[in-house]
């Protein structure tokens, strides 16, 4: 077997996102803020959308003051109408959607006991049909030229919570969330499938223990006990997420589609 060794003028080019829109919904929170600024600066103009608009505003002037590209849409992932809308205003706007990254999530902090039916379906609404509208309206307008489809699953898609490390003070990751993010995992694969024809590519990213430093993480007992979980013995840091993110973004994964990456420290490994 024979292989034709091609050198890469510019290897650097195979990430590189000049021209490119992506919108990234869930924009403005811990890990959206890093990877907004990341992908900006692989050269995308970065749409930034969020539920909470002032932050995304001050995200997008922050990232055009240092000289790059973005500006920023409010959005509400519960509001199907919203949803398509937008997307059509910045097709209209910017003729296509290259990259569409959805980091949002909702879950309601009720233990599985107490949760009434109907806090069950808004958190499945929000992060699972919020994502399955996404991941719809996304394909629709890619399929004229293809693109990226990058959806935000987490570690307890994959395996449970372990309640021995969550502190009375601090109530233990839900059901909803958890499912609703295994979910993900499967519509990922889902789509990818039926959108491979148009090449468009769908994956999904699966972070791990990345707690915010405004609330779990500000409890060092509790993030102790996450660190004692990992393998590499830390929590992750916000910009460790990044990464992946612009490769499934960019030609560098242009034959990668229906799968996962898991930034996790190696939590989900044992």
């Amino acid at each position: 077997m024979s292989y034709e060794l091609t050198v890469h003028p510019n290897a650097v080019a195979r990430f590189d996102l000049s021209g490119r829109t992506v919108w990234v919904v869930g924009g403005a929170g811990l890990l959206g803020a890093p990877v907004c600024c990341a992908l900006a600066e692989h050269g995308a103009h970065v749409i930034i959308s969020d539920l909470r608009e002032d932050r995304g505003r001050s995200l997008a002037r922050d990232l055009n003051s240092a000289g790059l590209s973005a500006e920023a849409e409010a959005l509400d992932v519960a509001d199907e109408a919203a949803i398509v809308e937008l997307t059509d205003k910045i097709v209209s706007r910017r003729g296509c959607v290259d990259v569409l990254v959805n980091m949002t999530y909702f879950y309601t902090m009720t233990e599985m006991d107490r949760m009434t039916t109907h806090e069950w379906e808004r958190g499945l609404h929000v992060t699972l049909t919020g994502a399955f509208i996404l991941g719809r309206e996304g394909g629709r307008v890619m399929k004229c030229k293809g693109g990226s489809i990058i959806q935000f699953s987490s570690m307890y898609g994959l395996v449970s919570p372990d309640p021995r490390i969550y502190p009375p003070r601090h109530k233990v990751n839900p059901i909803d969330y958890g499912v609703a993010k295994a979910g993900i995992l499967q519509m990922v694969r889902y789509q990818a499938v039926m959108l491979a024809p148009y090449k468009v590519r769908v994956n999904a990213i699966v972070p791990g223990p990345f707690p915010d430093a405004e609330s779990q993480g500000a409890d060092p007992d509790f993030v102790r006990k996450l660190e004692d979980k990992c393998p590499l013995g830390r929590v992750g840091r916000p910009q460790e997420i990044v990464g992946a993110v612009v490769y499934l973004a960019s030609d560098a994964s242009e034959y990668v589609t229906g799968t996962r990456i898991v930034v996790d420290g190696g939590w989900t490994a044992w």
